[in-house]
């Protein structure tokens, strides 16, 4: 759940989620495949007797949701940020646009 967090925090440095969108279809599989893949670990019977472990219940799953909401929110909360002290005009000879870093891009971009 946390990775699931991550990897949509970086994937962009400078837009939100809600203006990128989801229609990167390979990381969608990407996200789906490892959902599978982790649920078959964690419940598939010959993996869980062939590892000596034991079916996880659902309730140890939610711990993990607030810091994947956390992490989220922090990060479209720093783009925010990001973008309102970011400083951006037009050149008016190329009308190129030209963005000058604020302090929280400097200092909190990666």
């Amino acid at each position: 759940i946390g990775q699931i967090a991550g990897l949509l925090v970086c994937k962009t440095r400078w837009l939100s989620i809600k203006s990128q969108g989801m229609k990167n279809s390979f990381m969608l599989f990407g996200i789906g495949t490892e959902i599978l893949l982790v649920c078959w670990l964690a419940y598939f019977k010959p993996i869980n007797m062939a590892l000596g472990t034991r079916d996880i219940k659902l309730i140890h799953w939610f711990p993990a949701i607030p810091f994947a909401i956390f992490i989220f929110c922090f990060d479209e909360t720093r783009k925010a940020l990001m973008r309102t002290t970011s400083i951006e005009r037009t050149d008016p000879v190329t009308r190129q646009t030209i963005r000058e870093k604020g302090w929280i891009e400097r200092n909190f971009a990666y």
